[in-house]
């Protein structure tokens, strides 16, 4: 019977990746993490309490995979707490800077520029559904972070890592409603 899924809080973050980090110390390894996605919102924007993995791409694989495993048998996670699910999502032009809320001996994680990570939140454009919040709220922040009022501002900053791939309608409508939400809060806030 499969482990039911749990939600990974700040603190079980951060000792999972203390402790993948004494491992890999351990090994004497250099260890490259970029994290994306839900991970990054909640550590570096404070803006969610949990998620449901940590998705990220590491380096090298053959080092890290193995150490994964032991993590979670060690602290009792999923199996697939870290996960690197996020390959298709990766830009041609990547624009990584240091986590700076992650700093973990053994460990040099690196997490997408606000830019960049907007990018990705709009071409991945995830509706809300009864057990997940989708990308809107994110999106939101972002857009509101980086002081974004148009859509061609949207346009250029995805073009800038993704060339010519655009935003598909369904997805271009969400980041259009929510650049209007973003204004009007902003002229009006609560």
């Amino acid at each position: 019977m499969p482990k039911p899924t749990r939600r990974l809080t700040r603190a079980a973050i951060v000792r999972a990746l203390t402790r993948l980090g004494q491992l890999c110390a351990a090994q004497d390894s250099r260890v490259e993490i970029a994290i994306y996605g839900g991970t990054v919102m909640m550590l570096a924007y404070d803006c969610r309490t949990a998620t449901k993995d940590i998705d990220a791409i590491f380096h090298p694989p053959e080092v890290v995979a193995p150490l994964l495993a032991q993590v979670a048998r060690e602290l009792d996670l999923p199996e697939d707490w870290m996960n690197d699910g996020v390959r298709n999502f990766i830009a041609t032009r990547e624009e990584k800077i240091t986590f700076a809320e992650l700093a973990i001996p053994g460990l040099v994680v690196t997490r997408p520029s606000p830019r960049y990570l907007l990018a990705m939140k709009c071409l991945a454009g995830r509706l809300p559904t009864p057990f997940w919040a989708g990308d809107a709220a994110d999106i939101k922040l972002l857009l509101r972070r980086l002081g974004l009022r148009t859509i061609e501002e949207v346009d250029a900053i995805v073009a800038d890592y993704y060339g010519a791939r655009k935003l598909e309608d369904g997805k271009r409508w969400l980041v259009e409603k929510l650049l209007r939400e973003a204004h009007d809060e902003k002229k009006h806030p609560a």
